[in-house]
């Protein structure tokens, strides 16, 4: 049989012992077993042999044999597995000492495994037991191997060592002071003195997991880690750091294996050793935070070095460390304690913050690389930049500015003294310390009187060309906007600046927010802010004229709107003396170059795309939302947008049916009626709610679009609550349901529509939660919820969510008008109509939502938020406990009979907890899953 037939054999073994194992007689198995080694001992023998003899060995076939076992030894609960294999094969085959212990390496990994199916959990608990008590094996027979072997010269019995301890110490509590005494801990740490020695990343594995599983903070651990503490630190510190001595090029004394790597640039040791210090500082964390002096600092230093490695991806490794330190220190208790160990600590922050600022660096050649590469760059420079964040909770935003800006200078500096010729090529470090500086932005006061005015100063200087640079700048300048509130002088220089970096693409979103900052934050930017704004409306007039295409983004000028709405309603607000004809003249400057490109749009002799159409309602949705009017205003702002969107509604009527198809421009439109809705309050928009309902519903029939749903629900949920409108959104409400019904019959036309669906049900539930009575004294209830029981069987989670929550909605507010001390005569119609609507149509409901939980039907939202599998259920037990028994039991035969019980038996408790009904739900779920993954693998066996 060839080698790939045999491979696939074994992996088909495997799986079936995984889950299968079920489907034979328990007499049969031991013959399996039996069978199954004696394959494992051929195929590894041969694997021996074929090393002898210069051929190729087959030793994935080995593993998948070992992992075949491994899972039949979880099966049949065989609690005698290692001391078996020992006598049986390694005493009588002492030259399969690798193959054993990759065996044994299986044995645990296969009882973790997610895949395997078991008729009984409680079996899987006691065979992890029998491992716990049975590790002494495994490190017995691991002893052997090393103390009969040259682990120098027999690589692949170090690796299968080394694999095996690391399954055992990851998935098997193994008792610490096994690990102590073993002669395997000293002999892991020789393994890592060099890199060069084979097995050295897996030893980097086993002690990152020795030191995972066996944290400081956990009693009975301390022999361990005093065993292993001074190993460890053997490899980082070297005899400089051992006398205290910060000088890193010792040339006298001996290299640690650290300090060696780091001189010979081995990445493999760098990484290898940074990921033993870093896991070491996270797992003795509460020992580095620990009133006892024990060197500490020692441990800390040697993270300190590892994130000084050049290379930003070995570096960041340390990042998370640096993170839970932060954390641990500002949760010590108390104050003047926790005050006393930061300031331990401080010249190691400081020179993490150095750390962090160099390797904000951009790699030579940046503007080259691809935009996968880019954003990992920038990802990773998130991270320094968090950390530099955190030095700053501890260190406070002044010392880190000084440090920052006083690098600054000096880079500054460096730079000037270059040939002109290399000065705009070394902009690097100049940029990396502006982006050090915004980071930590919030922790600036706005009053600071020296680092800021130096930036501020020097951004104007820069080079335009580098685009990198340029935008790092743009953003700073964003960041201290509050600064540059308080100290407008240093504005005039600094906008032209801004503004020309709009039409650059790299730097035009940074300088568009950079601009709506300065506006948001600085008094007196009104009028500079409307000029600027005025120039792109002319530059893109005179670009559109030309047929151009507009180099500032939509989005990019957006922003710079918001800022300059802002920036006008400030300067409106700040001037009590200001005249109303100039209150109107800002409001007819901002709003009628809107209105008129908008008419223009409308006319239907102007044949405009989708993207005009979304852009300008985009720009009008800004002006809604951003421009405030002062009180001495002739129009309140609430007025002013009523007037802005009465003089509009033609325009925005005529838009929407020259694309009435395009999801775009139905969501652009939705979302300006939502904020003008809002904004303008119920009571001043009511006037413009018989239109818009009108609008929505003849939008959505043409369209079939989700937006224009969501816009209804909107509508519910700000007039539903007064009993004027209840008719009118009832009507609305009605119109959708028609249009829903008519277009979408089947199952594959909502699988189709899964956004309709979900939109269309939470307008439902919110029906049922704002303004109820009219739907549920009305036919069309009894048709949603025919409608639901097609739409629960829909595979898309979030139409499944908007179902469940409509479902849920109504029998929760049918057993709150059940449960009620009084009811008036509308509220108890309501209550009759909605009884007999779940009576007449719950029973299919029930046995969607029975199936669910069998799994025969999507179960995304089981127990959890509102609209839930178990929250239906559980107001249906409230409200109709007899029906759902007699609903739900039909589908529920074919579920395990002791589980199905137990369901059962909790509906007829009628439990009053809501988390205690839950609970019930997920255990029968949970049974239900497994019975279900034991079903279809024999189902896939038969086939």
């Amino acid at each position: 049989m060839s080698s790939q037939r045999q491979f696939f054999a074994a992996q088909t073994l495997h799986a079936k012992c995984l889950s299968d194992v079920y489907q034979l007689p328990p007499d049969s198995l031991p013959s399996l077993r039996d069978s199954l080694v004696n394959h494992f001992i051929s195929h590894a023998s041969d694997s021996v042999r074929a090393n002898l003899e210069n051929r190729p060995a087959n030793r994935p076939l080995v593993t998948r044999l070992a992992m075949a076992i491994a899972a039949l030894a979880v099966q049949m609960s065989w609690h005698t597995c290692l001391n078996d294999i020992t006598q049986n094969v390694l005493n009588t085959h002492p030259e399969l000492g690798p193959a054993v212990l990759e065996l044994f390496r299986s044995i645990p990994e296969e009882a973790d495994s997610n895949r395997l199916v078991l008729t009984n959990e409680e079996d899987l608990w006691s065979y992890r037991d029998m491992l716990r008590n049975s590790s002494r094996i495994v490190l017995g027979l691991c002893e052997h191997a090393v103390q009969s072997t040259n682990s120098q010269s027999d690589v692949a019995t170090t690796e299968a060592v080394l694999s095996c301890l690391q399954s055992w110490i990851r998935i098997v509590d193994i008792n610490p002071q096994l690990i102590e005494q073993t002669v395997l801990l000293p002999w892991v740490f020789e393994l890592l003195v060099d890199s060069t020695n084979g097995g050295f990343e897996l030893a980097v594995d086993v002690v990152v997991e020795l030191l995972r599983m066996y944290p400081s903070d956990r009693r009975g651990n301390e022999g361990l880690i005093r065993s292993i503490i001074p190993r460890a630190m053997a490899l980082g510190q070297d005899d400089s750091m051992s006398g205290n001595n910060n000088n890193t090029n010792n040339s006298n004394g001996k290299l640690s294996p650290f300090q060696k790597s780091i001189q010979e640039e081995d990445e493999d040791g760098m990484r290898g050793y940074c990921r033993i210090f870093t896991e070491m500082g996270e797992s003795y964390s509460s020992l580095i935070l620990s009133h006892e002096e024990m060197n500490q600092g020692a441990l800390v230093e040697l993270v300190l070095r590892c994130s000084a490695i050049p290379d930003p991806e070995i570096a960041g490794i340390t990042l998370h460390f640096w993170y839970r330190f932060v954390m641990g220190l500002e949760e010590l208790e108390p104050f003047e304690y926790r005050q006393i160990k930061i300031d331990s600590f401080v010249s190691q922050l400081t020179q993490l913050l150095s750390i962090c600022t160099n390797l904000l660096r951009y790699p030579e050649g940046v503007e080259d690389l691809s935009a996968d590469r880019l954003d990992d760059i920038e990802g990773t420079r998130n991270y320094f930049a968090d950390t530099i964040d955190d030095c700053c909770r501890l260190l406070g935003g002044d010392t880190v500015l000084r440090s920052s800006g006083s690098a600054l200078e000096e880079e500054c500096h460096r730079v000037a003294a270059l040939p002109q010729n290399r000065q705009m090529s070394d902009w690097q470090g100049i940029e990396a310390y502006l982006y050090a500086i915004q980071t930590i932005s919030m922790y600036v006061p706005s009053d600071e009187p020296q680092v800021i005015p130096f930036v501020m100063g020097l951004i104007p200087q820069l080079p335009t060309q580098v685009t990198f640079l340029r935008s790092t700048a743009c953003r700073a300048v964003g960041k201290y906007a509050p600064w540059l509130g308080r100290h407008p002088s240093y504005l005039q220089p600094l906008l032209p600046y801004l503004a020309q970096g709009l039409s650059i693409p790299k730097c035009a979103y940074s300088s568009a927010v950079a601009i709506r900052e300065i506006c948001e934050n600085c008094h007196t930017m009104g009028d500079a802010a409307l000029q600027l704004y005025d120039g792109i409306v002319a530059a893109r007039d005179v670009q559109r004229g030309s047929g151009e295409e507009f180099v500032i983004d939509l989005k990019n000028e957006l922003e710079v709107l918001e800022g300059v709405c802002k920036a006008i309603s400030t300067k409106l607000l700040n001037d009590p003396s200001i005249s109303a004809d100039v209150i109107n003249g800002y409001i007819s400057h901002l709003a009628q170059p809107i209105i008129a490109r908008l008419k223009g749009i409308a006319s239907p002799e102007y044949s405009a795309s989708p993207k005009q159409i979304a852009a300008e309602l985009s720009r009008l949705t800004v002006l809604v939302q951003h421009l405030r009017l002062p009180k001495q205003s002739p129009l309140s702002r609430s007025d002013f947008i009523l007037s802005l969107m009465r003089e509009s509604w033609p325009m925005l009527d005529a838009v929407s049916k020259k694309h009435p198809r395009d999801f775009t421009c139905g969501e652009k439109l939705c979302r300006l009626h939502k904020h003008a809705m809002r904004e303008c309050g119920a009571t001043t928009y009511a006037p413009l709610l018989g239109s818009l309902s009108e609008q929505t519903v003849k939008n959505f029939s043409l369209s079939l679009s989700s937006p224009y749903l969501y816009l209804a629900s909107i509508c519910v949920s700000e007039f539903g609550r007064n009993p004027a409108y209840s008719k009118l959104l009832f009507d609305m409400m009605a119109n959708l349901s028609t249009s829903v019904f008519n277009s979408l019959r089947t199952a594959d036309d909502l699988t189709s529509h899964p956004d309709v669906v979900e939109e269309f049900f939470y307008l439902a539930g919110r029906m049922i939660n704002y303004c109820p009575s009219a739907l549920v004294q009305s036919p069309l209830l009894n048709s949603l919820l025919q409608y639901a029981a097609i739409g629960m069987k829909l595979h898309h989670r979030d139409a499944n969510r908007g179902t469940l929550n409509f479902l849920e909605a109504t029998v929760s507010y049918s057993l709150k008008l059940r449960t009620a001390s009084a009811l008036d005569a509308n509220e108890q119609a309501s209550m009759a109509a909605l009884e007999q609507a779940i009576m007449k149509e719950g029973e299919p409901l029930v046995i969607n939502l029975a199936q669910a939980l069998l799994g025969d039907l999507p179960a995304y939202r089981l127990d959890h938020g509102s609209g839930s599998i178990a929250g239906v259920l559980f107001y249906l037990n409230m409200l109709c406990p007899k029906l759902l028994l007699q609903w739900i039991q039909p589908p529920l035969v074919s579920a395990p009979e002791h589980a199905k019980s137990a369901f059962l038996g909790s509906l007829q408790k009628q439990v009053s907890r809501r988390d205690e009904f839950n609970s019930n739900v997920r255990k029968f779920t949970v049974v239900c899953e497994r019975s279900r993954k034991l079903q279809n693998s024999g189902d896939e066996r038969r086939q």
